[in-house]
């Protein structure tokens, strides 16, 4: 499992929407994918809890565990709440939705470093269904602009290191710098300044 996801497994806090001093950012975007269908981006919000959860359950086991290094029989209330009540500054969340049914079909999420806030950490994951057809692609490309905005200028992603699809996704924005270790890498990319590219 991803070292920042451990935090929702523990009752960590969650945080608060908004500063106080500037409004939330928001994202709402539909996007065209390569297949030519098209799907709505939007921002994460605590109602998405349960598609949330269904989600997760129609993943199959392989998407599940590169997701989440392990299999877990449903997601507990704690991780939803970690997952859906985020604050869209320190952790930002997008989620990919059908527009003719509301399904969810994909999330991706940055959460800032505690130690070095120009540093985040990166997660996504896409339902099987809509994998190979720019779901992925589009989230990211969304999500790193949003961390731009945030002051962030690097993300790293530690993945299986079986999981090329999304080490050749990340490259789509830049130079990945690697650390292999065991059946894991590290890979970092440091932000372009404007991720919002064209295939």
């Amino acid at each position: 499992m991803p070292a920042r996801d451990r935090s929702a497994t523990d009752g960590g806090d969650v945080a608060e929407a908004g500063d106080g001093d500037r409004s939330t950012p928001s994202v709402w975007e539909n996007v065209a994918l390569s297949d030519g269908t098209s799907v709505l981006v939007r921002s994460v919000e605590p109602g998405d809890a349960e598609e949330l959860a269904a989600g997760y359950q129609s993943l199959s086991e392989s998407s599940a565990y590169q997701r989440f290094f392990t299999v877990l029989p449903q997601l507990s209330p704690q991780q939803l709440r970690f997952f859906t009540q985020v604050d869209h500054r320190d952790h930002e969340a997008l989620g990919a939705v059908a527009p003719e049914t509301g399904q969810g079909v994909g999330i991706a999420r940055f959460i800032r470093s505690d130690t070095d806030p120009a540093s985040a950490e990166l997660a996504i994951a896409v339902a099987d269904d809509w994998q190979r057809r720019g779901v992925g692609f589009q989230l990211l490309r969304l999500l790193l602009t949003r961390a731009r905005q945030e002051d962030v200028t690097t993300i790293s992603a530690e993945v299986l290191t079986e999981n090329s699809a999304l080490l050749r996704l990340l490259r789509h924005f830049g130079s990945v710098h690697t650390e292999v270790s065991g059946t894991t890498t590290t890979a970092t990319l440091r932000l372009p300044s404007n991720p919002d590219i064209e295939r």
